[in-house]
């Protein structure tokens, strides 16, 4: 079994933001989004204008702008990174977390894995959440700047 992280968590956080489950790569280096081209450091770099250069500055954006970053799945298991090949899942306890943070008011979930378990085991909880197309690399649907905007204008609404 994988097991993913703990969860990134600043003081008062407003807004969830939950992925699947971190990459083979992310494991390894035991960084949230650590594979080089997956673009979620970016686009937080771009819209709260802060520098990324070490993982100590990227998890500073999550901490200082009301964050919550974690995953959906506390534990799989899954041969390669995507997300198709991943079974046996097990949720993280979102509910329980919930409690220690009600400050909690909306929830994003980066790509369809985290959506749709999302809304199969937490549909029932009284928060906004909203799809936003996956920052992975594997991603390649939907151009870049059309991706950017769409994380730049959900966060924006949130008031960070």
């Amino acid at each position: 079994m994988l097991k993913g992280f703990d969860p990134i968590i600043s003081k008062e956080p407003k807004v969830m933001i939950l992925g699947s489950m971190p990459s083979a790569v992310s494991l390894e280096k035991q960084e949230y989004y650590g594979y080089a081209h997956n673009r979620f450091w970016k686009i937080m770099s771009d819209v709260f204008e802060m520098p990324i250069s070490t993982y100590e500055e990227k998890k500073q954006i999550i901490l200082s702008h009301h964050l919550l970053l974690w995953d959906v799945i506390g534990e799989c298991e899954r041969e390669g990174s995507l997300d198709s090949k991943i079974h046996n899942e097990k949720v993280n306890p979102i509910q329980e977390l919930l409690k220690i943070y009600p400050s909690i008011q909306f929830v994003i979930c980066n790509g369809r894995k985290s959506y749709d378990l999302y809304q199969k085991h937490f549909s029932h909880l009284s928060l906004s959440c909203v799809y936003l197309p996956s920052t992975s690399n594997a991603n390649r649907s939907i151009k870049e700047d059309v991706l950017f905007e769409k994380w730049r204008e959900v966060l924006k609404k949130q008031n960070l």
